[in-house]
């Protein structure tokens, strides 16, 4: 299940990339780097609430109403209400989970994008010693009905060291 899940995610991520690459290069106003600038200005946002506010705030703050968070052993967990049922059952004290967008791209739409980039989580172990966790993620994003970026699907992958 774990590679037909990670199958899925790669094939749904190259088929938006390709759809975004191919229509990018028709330069319109919802192409523009100031269109991508904002979602990755999101993405940033989203990592500074994490940081600042708590993973579980930040989760459930920038999840669109039927988003998905793709998480190892775990089915999908679909929808902001069960996003935030999940999060909660898990305390997010002692927990610092940051990540930094390398790259995002737009539809021609200008209504929906992807970013992918690093992330770092930090987390304490029984005698507090820190351990640090990294790795790669993707989110693609979907604009609300108030025109503020949201994901609609999350997911990540452990292990940028050996």
């Amino acid at each position: 299940m774990k590679n037909f899940t990670s199958q899925l995610l790669l094939g749904l991520a190259v088929a938006f990339a390709s759809a975004c690459t191919s229509t990018s290069r028709l330069a319109g106003p919802q192409n523009t780097g100031d269109t991508r600038e904002a979602v990755m200005q999101a993405d940033r946002d989203f990592s500074k609430m994490s940081e600042e506010k708590g993973l579980n705030t930040a989760f459930i703050a920038y999840a669109a109403d039927d988003a998905v968070l793709l998480r190892a052993k775990t089915q999908p967990i679909t929808g902001r209400e069960n996003i935030r049922m999940y999060m909660s059952r898990t305390s997010d004290d002692g927990i610092r989970l940051t990540w930094s967008p390398q790259y995002a791209d737009i539809a021609a739409s200008g209504d929906m994008a992807y970013t992918y980039g690093t992330y770092l989580m930090e987390t304490r172990d029984i005698d507090g010693k820190v351990i640090t966790t990294d790795g790669t993620y993707v989110s693609i994003w979907k604009k609300d009905a108030k025109g503020f970026w949201k994901y609609v699907l999350d997911s990540g992958n452990q292990g940028l060291r050996p």
